[in-house]
């Protein structure tokens, strides 16, 4: 039976050992109740970052990572050299970073929110791709489904070495091609939306997408064919962040 984790807090883990002696700064360490582990596994560690109006992290470091923003962010960073600048995005917004060690400001009078994906095996500067077009000669059914990423509501918006992420819109009442995913995947949700999910020889079943929340599966080792049909009055929006091998 195919197994799907949306959620992260369904997710069994073991304890998980941090790879990388660079990182003594650990945010999660340093920042206890600002930063918490959502999903941890040998490749990357998911992070939720919440910071309350006008507070300020301690000073930690991070390895190469992809952000959303879950809500605007007015910031100022501080680096270790005594320099600083302000930083600004807004809700949604996605971003990549290189290594870095860094302190941060909540300057709004409202909290802050983000998802960050910590690549732990990343060891070079990230380098852009270009997404290919190629077009499908599948039917995208449950016999020829398509690739994820050619499936219509599914359109690459950044692509390095490491990561592919996909920005995925179901309007109501639309229901998707069977599409396969073949590599892990973080969903990041942009939007609540009552979401129905089948995968290939099963029933559609409610899979209610909560915005903020996060979520892992296992495409690599187990790919899986599903189609999602958006059976509510709410767009459903959804960042899929695959981790590349």
């Amino acid at each position: 039976m195919q197994t799907f984790a949306w959620l992260a807090l369904s997710v069994i883990l073991g304890p998980a050992i941090w790879p990388n002696p660079c990182l003594a700064q650990d945010e999660v360490v340093v920042n206890p109740g600002m930063a918490k582990v959502e999903f941890e596994n040998e490749q990357i560690r998911v992070l939720r970052v919440a910071i309350g109006a006008h507070q300020k992290t301690a000073m930690h470091s991070h390895p190469s990572r992809f952000g959303v923003a879950i809500t605007k962010n007015d910031i100022r960073v501080y680096f270790p050299n005594s320099t600083s600048k302000p930083s600004a995005r807004i809700a949604h917004e996605h971003f990549w970073s290189e290594p870095v060690t860094h302190q941060v400001e909540n300057l709004s009078d409202e909290p802050l929110q983000n998802i960050e994906i910590e690549l732990k095996r990343a060891n070079a500067g990230a380098v852009d791709v270009k997404p290919a077009t190629v077009a499908s000669k599948a039917q995208g059914t449950a016999t020829d489904p398509v690739a994820v990423e050619q499936e219509p509501h599914h359109h690459v918006i950044f692509e390095n070495q490491y990561v592919r992420v996909m920005e995925v819109i179901v309007a109501p009442g639309e229901t998707t091609l069977f599409h396969k995913h073949s590599l892990d995947n973080v969903p990041v949700f942009l939007s609540d939306a009552a979401v129905k999910r089948q995968f290939v020889g099963g029933d559609w079943a409610p899979s209610p997408a909560k915005e903020g929340s996060v979520g892992f599966t296992a495409g690599t080792k187990t790919p899986y064919v599903h189609r999602i049909t958006n059976a509510g009055t709410t767009v459903f929006h959804v960042l899929d962040v695959e981790i590349l091998p």
